[in-house]
């Protein structure tokens, strides 16, 4: 049950920590040009909300099946935690940065990752395994509007 808790708030701290450091309210961030389709930017933050929990339940999942067995997964968890820091330093990295290639490089990064992690935790749980689905249809979704954003807004 501690675990539950710990991992918990460390995602948590992770999912937050990169809105700390930076406003998606920045004036060049908001100037941005966006191609016309991009009429879901208002719902991103709820998107990011919902697979940020199925991750965190993912690992809870993983650690909780492997603990029984005697062993402390934390190899994995290292991999889940790459997974939210890539993530994580998305916005820093575009709106304090103003690099549109670093978020793309990160966001392409993160997915490839999900897509690693979902395979290898699949004979471990595959509930836990389709937890990573969201992330996975949504990752290249993000990677591709990164990509976009840099086509339009290239001097």
């Amino acid at each position: 049950m501690k675990a539950r808790w710990i991992i918990t708030a460390v995602s948590a701290a992770l999912f937050f920590g990169g809105g700390l450091f930076t406003s998606l309210q920045d004036p060049w961030f908001q100037n941005l040009q966006r191609p016309g389709w991009l009429t879901f930017e208002a719902l991103i933050p709820f998107i990011w909300t919902f697979i940020w929990a199925c991750l965190t339940i993912s690992a809870i999942i993983v650690w909780e099946k492997i603990s029984k067995q005697g062993s402390r997964p934390w190899y994995l968890m290292f991999c889940y935690a790459a997974i939210a820091i890539l993530t994580s330093a998305y916005s820093p990295v575009v709106v304090e940065l103003r690099s549109l290639t670093g978020g793309l490089v990160l966001g392409g990064l993160a997915t490839l990752l999900v897509y690693i992690l979902a395979f290898i935790v699949r004979p471990i749980s595959r509930t836990a395994s389709w937890l990573f689905l969201p992330y996975a249809l949504w990752g290249p979704i993000g990677t591709y509007v990164t990509w976009v954003l840099i086509q339009l807004n290239t001097p």
